[in-house]
């Protein structure tokens, strides 16, 4: 029974962890009833009082005000527009962080721009807080925070071409370009053909994708629907926009925030929880006023 007493007084008593404050009338009460009860009921405790004192420690619990005085560093791709832009910190995904940690009173976000593999290796060594893309084969090393929203990747090649691509199998014997580290985010086929390609490299920066498409550099270019839209409406602004055709050949990806804190994962999943039922996260998705999800049905 003590050190059932202790576990429990543990929990709240851990003021170490940056990410929690307590400020509660609840607070002190629940330590002196754990000083009291560990004297007075050694061996003797019953159900009923058991019962009793859970609730007790379920009412401090609801009265914890989550704060953060020290700065919660996010690492994020400086390519992934619209859902991050390093200009200003925007983007659909940074507005959905930032709104849902605000949502619990946590404003200190810095973000750093990295490759997503350094991210996932600055997640797994401690030195930032939150990885917006992490691969999954890794997942089990982190604590996921429910999803933000989908992406919906896909391969896109010119009409010209008359490419039949109806699963991943069929980018067999084509040049293929794809975003950094893009076998840890795709379906597992993927992985698998990219020795089967006639050529295969990778991109950070997204943007170059588009123009290596068009200028018939590659077959077949693999990147986000979104992300693609975004680059595509900077491209044709100064150039020529051959005829393409969109392969949905990928699932959709649920993409959750990746936290190297059980806590700070849980804080955020409730301010996300609150901004999608105070319509905050709606507003958040129309970004720019734009829906990226659209195509026109000529470039299917």
């Amino acid at each position: 029974m003590s050190s059932m007493l202790a576990l429990i007084g543990g929990v709240f008593g851990a003021r170490n962890n940056r990410y929690t404050g307590v400020q509660s009338p609840y607070f002190t009460l629940v330590f002196m009833l754990r000083s009291e009860f560990e004297c007075w009921t050694r061996g003797y405790m019953t159900r009923v009082i058991l019962a009793i004192w859970f609730s007790l420690c379920l009412v401090a619990m609801s009265a914890v005000k989550v704060e953060h005085s020290e700065q919660i560093i996010v690492a994020a791709s400086p390519h992934l527009p619209p859902y991050v832009i390093q200009k200003g910190d925007d983007g659909i995904q940074l507005q959905i962080l930032k709104q849902a940690f605000a949502q619990q009173g946590i404003t200190n976000v810095k973000v750093l721009y990295m490759p997503n593999k350094r991210a996932e290796q600055q997640l797994l060594s401690g030195e930032v807080d939150i990885a917006l893309n992490f691969p999954a084969n890794l997942k089990a090393l982190v604590h996921q925070s429910n999803s933000l929203l989908s992406y919906q990747n896909v391969a896109v090649s010119l009409r010209e071409n008359a490419f039949k691509i109806d699963q991943v199998s069929d980018l067999k014997g084509k040049s293929v370009l794809a975003f950094q580290n893009a076998p840890a985010f795709l379906d597992a086929p993927f992985k698998r053909i990219t020795k089967s390609l006639l050529s295969y490299e990778e991109v950070v920066n997204q943007e170059a994708q588009i123009a290596h498409l068009m200028k018939r550099r590659v077959d077949v270019i693999v990147l986000e629907r979104r992300i693609f839209l975004y680059y595509l409406s900077l491209y044709e602004r100064s150039n020529e926009v051959l005829p393409f055709r969109v392969h949905a050949i990928f699932s959709e990806a649920p993409r959750p925030a990746h936290f190297s804190d059980a806590l700070l994962k849980a804080v955020f999943d409730e301010g996300l929880a609150k901004i999608k039922q105070n319509g905050q996260y709606q507003a958040i998705m129309e970004f720019d006023g734009k829906d990226y999800s659209s195509l026109n049905s000529k470039q299917f």
